[in-house]
């Protein structure tokens, strides 16, 4: 069979951002076909991730007050 290149650009579908420098090609294991993996957009992590840290300061600062109210 014959053997040839093409190359592509690999984008986030969320945000847009490149994500080449994130992606790997290779081989399947069993069939020998040829793969693409991407690695999670690290963009979109940190943009979910950061109302959560803020919700856990919060969280963390209540259960402080709380145990200094216990006798």
């Amino acid at each position: 069979m014959p053997d040839f290149t093409v190359e592509f650009e690999v984008y986030c579908g969320t945000c847009g951002a490149g994500l080449c420098q994130q992606s790997t090609t290779g081989k399947t294991p069993r069939r020998n076909e040829n793969t693409v993996n991407v690695e999670v957009c690290t963009h979109c992590i940190d943009t979910a991730k950061a109302p959560l840290e803020d919700r856990i300061e919060v969280l963390e600062q209540l259960l402080k007050e709380a145990r200094e109210q216990i006798p």
